[in-house]
């Protein structure tokens, strides 16, 4: 991705502060997509960003951000189409601090909550570093406002563990969760295991898995509990294998109701690429959940 930086004594603050750096960047999507029950569409996406960072005298650096989202894109991630939408970014914009490796953001329209970044936490966020010790939390000033989350993370040679929890879990019912998780490094393969109590099932989700690398292929599986109330470890699970070499990039992946999603990509370049989406088969509870895309990216 290119980057336009610019330098400039219009932004000067103080006397005692640099000057701003400016950066420029943004994306573009052309695609088509048939998504069941709605057809296929042609769909064009533009994603537009401004990022303004300055640093003061004693090493403090802060830094805020505006954007221009316009179109309808393709989320291969989710397999879906995202909801349109067009202007300027219509939340308020986070302001951040950073200094002696810890950082604090501010947004009045809430923080990313650390447990489930889908809602916002309150509306202050802070992070740093205490040798192998990862914290993270946000919190509320605003009257009436209780939302707050936590994260704790630390790493031991290959042995990683971390821990998150929330008031917030589900922005409508405002659930309290936690979610605990190990990961272990041998070599090529990582093992990994969590137990995902979401304030909302009856029942925890746990779950465990492993992935390995083996030249350019990488075989992923994991079996979890749905969260129902005597759900047993393997009710949930989920297989893929990718592969990435050079340009080209490719997964293939199913589950337990045998939905199938096969994903790739080519690297044209230049900050360009291609891909196609496919994903086919019904859920549990019956609904189709046929989708396919392909469509070309481009990042500026």
């Amino acid at each position: 991705m290119k980057k336009v930086l610019l330098t400039t004594t219009a932004l000067v603050m103080t006397a005692g502060v640099a000057a701003a750096e400016v950066s420029f960047s943004g994306t573009a999507q052309v695609s088509m997509s048939d998504t069941q029950g709605a057809g296929s569409e042609v769909n064009t996406h533009t994603d537009l960003n401004i990022a303004i960072s300055g640093a003061a005298d004693n090493g403090m650096t802060f830094s805020t951000s505006i954007g221009y989202d316009a179109g309808r894109q393709v989320d291969v991630g989710d397999m879906e189409l995202d909801d349109l939408e067009s202007g300027m970014s219509a939340a308020e914009p986070s302001v951040g601090i950073a200094y002696n490796g810890f950082s604090v953001t501010v947004d009045g329209a809430g923080v990313d909550d650390l447990y489930n970044d889908d809602v916002t936490s309150g509306d202050v966020a802070v992070s740093g570093s205490m040798g192998g010790l990862n914290i993270g939390l946000t919190t509320a000033l605003t009257s009436g406002d209780s939302n707050s989350s936590l994260s704790l993370g630390y790493a031991m040679g290959d042995l990683s563990v971390s821990y998150a929890s929330t008031n917030n879990s589900d922005a409508l019912a405002g659930a309290d969760a936690s979610l605990m998780s190990v990961s272990y490094v041998m070599g090529d393969t990582t093992l990994t295991a969590s137990s995902d109590d979401d304030g909302v099932t009856a029942d925890p989700v746990t779950k465990i898995g492993f992935s390995t690398k083996m030249n350019a292929l990488t075989i992923g599986f994991s079996v979890a509990s749905t969260g129902a109330s005597g759900s047993d470890i393997g009710d949930d699970w989920n297989a893929s294998v990718a592969y990435s070499a050079g340009a080209m990039s490719a997964s293939v992946a199913t589950d337990e109701d045998s939905v199938t999603e096969i994903q790739a990509s080519y690297d044209l370049g230049g900050g360009a690429n291609v891909f196609f989406a496919n994903r086919a088969g019904t859920d549990g509870a019956g609904a189709n959940k046929d989708f396919s895309a392909v469509g070309i990216n481009f990042a500026f």
